[in-house]
């Protein structure tokens, strides 16, 4: 078990739970969630509303924070369907105290993406076995949207050439194609960047507010074991045979997902080490994620970092090395 690190202002007062604390958390949990449900603009704010619970977590407890979950998903059920209050639970409410309750045990906001992500992949897998066709219904949804035969009369009908609107549908048919084969992979990715998504915003308000209950960089080490570079050889040899190709497709797409990620975390490890202000730092990163190419290119230094161990040459000699700062 990790050591705990310093105690915060968090942690002196999950001794002390308050019932104001409770009752706000799991109405504004409430309310982020079921907003769009009246005002389709405040959709996007459903993926903030577990904060405020990890948020209660940390300050009030872990029965406060399952308590304000549970009146939260109360809120949800009476006002609307109970199945949104069922999805509110276990896809948004679960990993968000998960990542909460890493961080209050000591074991770092990393493990704790680790648990919500292994929570997320079991339902997945349990959607995928009970039910595959409403899963795979459910990507393909948007694409069925786009080559409806309504949408193309309105393209037609504000301009679009015959030959533009043919080469659209033919586009539109290929990426449907390629979905309904690894529809499986973009459940496992979506799930793994609902968790990201989610951590990053714990770990800004964190910063903000409570950076004790954070770790100095522990993102920015992300590595994955080489078992995962054996996985992608393993894939690829096997698209090419027919039989195995389909699942092959899928865990290729997972474990590039995964590369991405630990490129992501060597272009982060050097943009934070460069002389600049941090947001001319952030901007650069900023613009590496703008880059059309980005999630190959970053792919594939997470790929060959796991030999080159790209940030090795960003360190100080060991000599030289000064304690790290607070984290940034």
């Amino acid at each position: 078990m990790a050591e705990q690190g310093p105690v915060s202002a968090g942690s002196r007062a999950g001794s002390e739970p308050r019932l104001g604390g409770l009752l706000g958390a799991g109405l504004l949990s409430a309310f982020l969630f079921g907003g769009s449900g009246f005002v389709a603009a405040l959709a996007p704010l459903s993926l903030v509303s577990p904060l405020p619970l990890a948020i209660q977590r940390l300050q009030g407890g872990l029965a406060s924070a399952w308590l304000a979950a549970a009146l939260a998903a109360a809120l949800l059920a009476a006002a609307s369907v109970p199945a949104a209050a069922l999805v509110f639970l276990l896809v948004l409410a679960l990993p968000a105290l998960l990542l909460a309750e890493a961080l209050a045990r000591g074991r770092g906001l990393l493990r704790g993406c680790g648990w919500a992500f292994l929570a997320l992949c079991a339902q997945v897998a349990g959607g995928l076995v009970i039910a595959p066709l409403a899963m795979a219904a459910r990507v393909l949804e948007p694409i069925e949207r786009l080559r409806s035969e309504a949408l193309l009369a309105e393209l037609g009908r504000g301009g679009m050439p015959p030959e533009r609107l043919a080469e659209f549908k033919d586009q539109v048919g290929l990426l449907h194609d390629a979905l309904a084969v690894v529809y499986p992979a973009a459940w496992v990715i979506a799930a793994a960047v609902l968790v990201a998504a989610n951590a990053a915003l714990l770990r800004l308000y964190l910063l903000r507010r409570d950076p004790g209950w954070l770790e100095d960089g522990e993102f920015e080490r992300v590595r994955f074991p080489l078992p995962l570079v054996m996985a992608f050889v393993v894939a690829g040899a096997a698209v090419a045979l027919p039989l195995a190709r389909p699942a092959a497709y899928n865990v290729l797409l997972v474990v590039a997902f995964f590369f991405a990620l630990q490129g992501l975390a060597v272009t982060g490890f050097f943009a934070r080490r460069l002389a600049a202000p941090p947001l001319l730092r952030a901007l650069a990163l900023v613009l590496v994620l703008a880059n059309p190419w980005a999630p190959q290119l970053l792919a594939l230094v997470g790929l060959f970092d796991n030999w080159f161990d790209f940030r090795r040459w960003a360190e100080p000699p060991s000599g030289q090395r000064t304690p790290s700062g607070p984290a940034a």
